[in-house]
């Protein structure tokens, strides 16, 4: 979506009298700028920049609902952040403002995906439907409030970009937030979550192997990388009232956009380990009709009432499922993660009442 900015520019002088002109006016008048002749503005001088600088917040936002997933877990991987950009508190100096403004911003580990909000003091972008929370009354008093600036946007896989001006050449607002859907460095994993209806009869014993009965539920879940950066550029056009100054500058930041806990897929699983050790070897389903698969469960509650019943019953069979181990050679921790290999397949062995007991539930792929 780009909405058009306007540059007018003109240069007069006169001998002895008259006011100079400087891209798109007298110093008195309405200034504007458009992002194309950005590169004509003179540099600011050091004094005029030095207590600019730029800052960048985040917060986790849910996916608007048309864009979910449909399915009962949100696990496509893409998660949705609000990015907040501003010039920081004492920027500007009285009788300072910012005519335009471009804001660049490049992710590091993971991909743009899309953007579906852009809101400022005098613009609001909204791509996605408005939470339904939100009255048509609300909606047009702010819409009528956000007509200010006119906004450009572009974005691509790894980057967005947001050019702002007002169509009268008034001042900006200094600050800037853009909804995001992300998507973690990495190619999304399907595997199935593990169900099981019942475990314990009513009098608190466990099951008969034989009568558990298994509900695999399809997944579509991020690998795990750690974390997703983005380095953040601000130019601007800065205007000073006291001497007419018209000066372009940039500013920059750095910040995290999701971190590692955040792209930790949420599910457990079960695997062994000797005391105060990490988990070297995962629990793992067989059977003839769906091969071998890591044992995938959506809460640590349930992962640890499995493991319990292994334990009641020192089975290593399951339903129709013979329980077993696998361990992914080169790969400690499991992350990011990876499905289940050929590789892997070719450890996998029996439990034994040995493996039983030193069976942990912990974070999927985690130590």
């Amino acid at each position: 979506m780009t909405l058009s900015m306007t540059l007018l520019a003109r240069r007069a002088a006169r001998a002895g009298t008259g006011c100079l002109f400087f891209l798109c006016g007298c110093a008195q008048q309405p200034v504007h700028v458009a992002a194309d002749h950005f590169d004509a503005v003179t540099a600011c001088a050091d004094d005029a920049t030095t207590t600019i600088a730029a800052s960048a917040s985040v917060l986790p936002i849910g996916i608007p609902p048309e864009l979910a997933s449909k399915g009962t877990l949100q696990t496509t991987g893409t998660v949705a952040r609000r990015l907040t950009l501003a010039f920081a508190p004492g920027s500007l100096k009285p009788g300072e403002s910012f005519l335009w403004s471009r804001a660049f911003v490049r992710t590091l580990g993971g991909t743009v995906e899309g953007w579906t909000r852009l809101q400022s003091d005098g613009v609001l972008i909204e791509v996605a439907a408005p939470a339904p929370a939100q009255s048509h009354s609300t909606r047009n008093a702010t819409e009528k409030h956000a007509a200010r600036e006119q906004a450009a946007v572009e974005s691509g896989p790894g980057y967005i970009t947001v050019d702002r001006a007002s169509p009268t050449g008034a001042r900006i607002s200094n600050t800037l937030s853009v909804d995001l859907l992300i998507l973690p460095g990495g190619i999304p994993i399907d595997e199935p979550v593990v169900h099981v209806s019942e475990l314990w009869s009513a009098d608190g014993k466990p099951l008969p192997p034989s009568a558990l009965r298994f509900e695999l539920v399809p997944t579509h879940h991020a690998p795990g990388y750690d974390v997703v950066e983005a380095d953040v550029k601000l130019d601007f056009v800065l205007s000073r009232d006291r001497d007419g100054l018209v000066c372009k500058g940039s500013a920059q930041a750095r910040t995290t956009i999701v971190d590692r806990d955040a792209v930790r897929a949420p599910f457990w699983d079960l695997g062994v380990s000797s005391l105060n050790a990490p988990r070297s070897q995962w629990l793992a389903l067989s059977d003839p009709a769906s091969g071998i698969f890591r044992a995938v469960f959506d809460s640590p509650a349930t992962a640890t009432s499995f493991a319990n019943w292994i334990r009641a019953t020192g089975s290593a069979q399951a339903g129709p499922y013979q329980l077993g181990l696998f361990q992914q050679d080169g790969r400690k921790p499991l992350r990011p993660l990876a499905p289940v290999d050929r590789g892997a397949l070719d450890t996998f062995r029996v439990l034994t009442r040995e493996d039983i007991q030193a069976l942990r539930t912990g974070p999927l792929g985690e130590p």
